[in-house]
C-alpha cells in the first residue's frame, strides 16, 4: 500500500512539469500570442486584423523593435530607435496564402520614407521551394522552405530563404548565402505560449 501511494505520488509530481514541457503553440492557440526565443533575441507574436502579425522583438539590454507582416511572412513595416520602415503593397497580396509547395508569388510595392523616391517600383520574388519538419525544443512543426528575393527595379537587392510555420505564422529561420561556402542560419531556438 505504502508502495502503491508512494508510486502516485511520484506521478502527481512529474505531471505539471509534463505538461509545461509540453506546451507547443499550435494553429488553433497561436492567435493567443507566443513567443519565440534564441541566446540573443525574444520575439512576441501577437496576432492582428486579418493577415497582419505584430511582433515585439528585444535583442539585449534595452533594444527593442516593433515589426507588422504580412502573415508573418514579410514585413511591412518596423520600428526600432534607429529604423523607421514601411512599404505600401502594390500586389493583391491576398492571393498568397495558403502558400503551396511550388508556388511563385511577385509583390510589387513601393518603400514609404523620406530618402525614397516615388516613381521607383520594387519587387519581392517569393518561390516555395519545398516543405521540412523544424524542432524547437520539443516542439515540431511543418514549415515551408521560401526563397526571397527582393529587387529594386531589375537590381537585385537582397536574397535569402525563409523556414516559414503556416500554423504558427511566423518565420522560425533565415538561411543567407544558401549553397554557398558562407551559408549561415538565423533561427529560434525555444518557443512558448504568451499567457505562460
Amino acid at each position: 500500500m505504502f508502495k502503491n501511494r508512494l508510486a502516485s505520488l511520484f506521478i502527481a509530481a512529474l505531471l505539471p512539469v509534463s505538461v509545461h514541457a509540453a506546451d507547443c503553440p499550435s494553429a488553433d492557440t497561436a492567435a493567443k500570442g507566443f513567443v519565440l526565443e534564441n541566446t540573443g533575441a525574444r520575439s512576441e507574436f501577437h496576432k492582428a486584423e486579418g493577415q497582419i502579425v505584430k511582433t515585439v522583438n528585444h535583442f539585449g539590454g534595452s533594444q527593442q523593435q516593433t515589426v507588422f507582416s504580412f502573415a508573418g511572412l514579410f514585413d511591412l513595416a518596423r520600428f526600432s530607435k534607429n529604423e523607421q520602415y514601411a512599404m505600401h503593397p502594390l500586389s493583391d497580396l491576398s492571393r498568397i496564402v495558403p502558400l503551396k509547395k511550388g508556388a511563385r508569388t511577385n509583390v510589387a510595392f513601393l518603400p514609404l520614407g523620406p530618402d525614397e523616391r516615388a516613381d521607383t517600383r520594387w519587387s519581392l520574388e517569393l518561390t516555395v521551394a519545398g516543405q521540412e519538419s523544424f524542432s524547437l525544443g520539443e516542439c515540431k512543426y511543418k514549415v515551408f522552405r521560401i526563397k526571397q528575393v527582393t529587387k529594386r527595379g531589375d537590381e537585385q537587392v537582397d536574397i535569402l530563404s525563409v523556414l516559414y510555420s503556416p500554423d504558427l505564422q511566423a518565420t522560425l529561420a533565415k538561411v543567407y548565402d544558401e549553397g554557398t561556402a558562407d551559408e549561415y542560419t538565423v533561427r529560434y531556438d525555444r518557443i512558448q505560449s504568451l499567457t505562460h
